[in-house]
């Protein structure tokens, strides 16, 4: 169970120390020291998708031609799928938060 914090400077601390752990361990965020921002992580993901779907569509062709194991072709394929879903849940979630600000009265 969790403690309540009585404390409100405590406890967005502790957030902001969670946070700041959370985006180290992911490699993201605007971190001065490493210079990797917001975008450079999105934009790494991104192209870390693209690279898996192009891997499977590879294993596949391979596959066609008769030069590659099933098992092989099945790994590759499901983790394009994998990464295709999570680019379209993430887009999703984009648009979702840009017509919620939109949304708001001024």
């Amino acid at each position: 169970m969790v403690d309540k914090i009585a404390n409100p400077a405590a406890a967005a601390s502790a957030y902001s120390t969670t946070a700041k752990s959370a985006i180290a361990s992911l490699g993201g965020g605007e971190d001065k020291s490493s210079g990797v921002s917001f975008g450079d992580m999105l934009e790494s993901a991104a192209r870390n998708a693209i690279d898996t779907v192009k891997g499977g569509e590879k294993a596949s062709a391979r596959a066609v031609a008769g030069k590659a194991d099933l098992v092989e072709v099945t790994q590759a394929v499901t983790q394009a799928r994998l990464a295709l879903d999570t680019v379209v849940a993430v887009r999703d979630q984009m648009i979702e938060a840009y017509n919620r600000v939109i949304a708001m009265p001024i």
